[in-house]
């Protein structure tokens, strides 16, 4: 779980990077989904999240030219 909640975060940090995605809101989603998965690690998943939306932002993905 902790893999696949890392990689969502990151994408996510990515996209918004580039302007595709409000960073709030898509940090509040991938939130609740990981409570309501692992709701006895809610420090661990606010870390997750947030490390993985870091690392992604300093990594914009840029859609152009994209199919």
């Amino acid at each position: 779980f902790t893999e696949k909640l890392n990689k969502a975060a990151y994408t996510a940090g990515g996209l918004a990077g580039a302007g595709h995605l409000d960073e709030p809101t898509a940090r509040a989603l991938l939130l609740q989904a990981a409570e309501a998965a692992r709701p006895w690690q809610s420090a661990r998943n606010e870390r997750i999240v947030d490390d993985g939306l870091a690392a992604g932002s300093a990594r914009p993905l840029h859609l152009e030219g994209r199919s």
